[in-house]
């Protein structure tokens, strides 16, 4: 059964529930209350009768009796041994019935006599008679019933129509509330049969938690959208870096095979060209593979010196590539929430970068800004245009592809560097101007300890 169903038919069971409950309430209330009160209409007449000064087992007395006599009712006088005195009676619906004994108080009741319903008012007289006797008031209650059973007949039927009613509605409303779900499931039927990314139309009123769950649906497919279209160029750009090696790599080899033996030049520039073109590709598929690890990486942050590990490779570098970069810190540690092995990877990006594209000393600065711990690495190069700042962390992506082959960059490194950046809580901001130099600065979260 679908949720549509489910919905609909747990309403009408909800109504149905209601509606049967309520309709006891009012069958056993309006019972009750109108059996009280024909109780009440006995009573109240048993006693203006006790208060009389006459004598109740006079014969003389039966035309008042009869004037007071209620609809479908009977009045009794009963002496000392329960025998009838004086009977007046409503003959074509009263009912007789054995005398009430041993009354010590005024009592009323309802009993129940041949299938039928009686209320009866039973009191001792103690004035106005010779001897002790007995008042009876009774009332034949089968046009009430008749009443109550009419009663209950206009609630069933009146019930059998609400809930016929109900069952419509129900299904109506659950089909009018459910109407973003059901959409939902077809835009997503639709888009595993074409293969394309289906939006939901979203209604101009009724803002509710349905309207947001379909809203919800079309940004995750703008999402899906984006990033499918993301892996589609990633896939290209991928393939495109990966061609050109391979291509270099091949048509080295073909003129190898063909000439290399007998020219000793030229198989030398084609072992360094295949070297080199080795190497290019060697670093691009670990870089490819350090994008993918990274998306599925938690890495695990601690409070880190990080002055201590930017002057460790800041030697290291200026060992390997025999070039100045400088270090300043207005403080002697700076400490900050974030992974030491990820931290040196983003820092060796980050020189590494700076003295490709920099022939000057490269500069580091440590420093703390609020609630933030900071690395400022500038260098003296050639700089970026500043409407190309906005791509710089885009994959593959090159401010000038015709410089690629002399700094074997690949487009990848800035974009590994803001994921693990954004992994350890921090982000990367990068400043240039053209033939000045450019200024990149990674912010961490500093340790609450050590805010002070």
């Amino acid at each position: 059964m679908s949720i549509k169903s489910r919905l609909g038919w747990l309403l009408v069971g909800w109504s149905l529930l209601i509606l049967l409950t309520a309709n006891a309430i009012i069958y056993v209330s309006y019972a009750k209350l109108t059996e009280d009160r024909e109780l009440d209409v006995l009573e109240d007449a048993g006693k203006a009768l006790l208060k009389m000064r006459q004598d109740l087992s006079d014969p003389e007395i039966k035309p008042f009796l009869k004037s007071v006599l209620p609809d479908d009712g009977m009045i009794r006088i009963l002496n000392d041994k329960g025998e009838t005195v004086i009977r007046v009676a409503d003959e074509d619906d009263a009912v007789d019935f054995l005398p009430l004994l041993n009354i010590e108080d005024k009592d009323s009741e309802i009993i129940k006599i041949n299938g039928e319903r009686v209320a009866v008012f039973s009191a001792p007289i103690t004035t106005g008679m010779p001897t002790k006797g007995t008042l009876e008031i009774s009332k034949n209650l089968s046009d009430l019933d008749e009443e109550i059973q009419t009663l209950l007949v206009t609630m069933l039927g009146v019930s059998g129509v609400l809930v016929v009613a109900a069952i419509i509605f129900g299904q109506l409303i659950a089909r009018r509330f459910l109407k973003p779900v059901s959409m939902i499931g077809d835009t997503m039927e639709k888009i595993q049969k074409r293969g394309n990314f289906e939006r939901i139309t979203l209604p101009a009123k009724n803002h509710d938690e349905l309207y947001q769950l379909a809203a919800n649906f079309n940004l995750m497919i703008d999402s899906l959208e984006e990033a499918f279209a993301k892996q589609e160029q990633f896939i290209g750009d991928a393939s495109h870096e990966l061609k050109t090696p391979l291509t270099i790599i091949e048509n080295y080899a073909s003129m190898l095979g063909r000439w290399g033996k007998n020219d000793p030049e030229l198989l030398n520039e084609g072992i360094h060209a295949i070297q080199d073109e080795s190497k290019r590709m060697k670093q691009l598929v670990e870089q490819l593979l350090d994008m993918a690890s990274i998306q599925k990486q938690t890495f695990e942050l601690a409070p880190i010196n990080i002055t201590d590990l930017c002057e460790q490779t800041a030697k290291r570098l200026e060992t390997a590539t025999n070039r100045t970069v400088n270090i300043q810190s207005g403080r002697e540690c700076v400490w900050a929430q974030t992974n030491e092995n990820k931290f040196v990877q983003i820092l060796f990006i980050l020189l590494d970068n700076a003295l490709k594209y920099s022939e000057a000393p490269v500069e580091i600065n440590i420093f703390m800004r609020g609630s933030k711990a900071v690395v400022e690495v500038k260098d003296q190069g050639i700089g970026i245009p500043h409407d190309e700042l906005p791509k710089l962390f885009e994959r593959f992506y090159r401010v000038d592809e015709s410089r690629t082959r002399t700094t074997g960059g690949s487009g990848l490194g800035l974009a590994i560097a803001r994921e693990l950046a954004e992994k350890s809580g921090g982000k990367i901001l990068i400043e240039s101007k053209l033939d000045i130099g450019t200024t990149v600065t990674l912010e961490l979260n500093i340790e609450p300890e050590r805010q002070l």
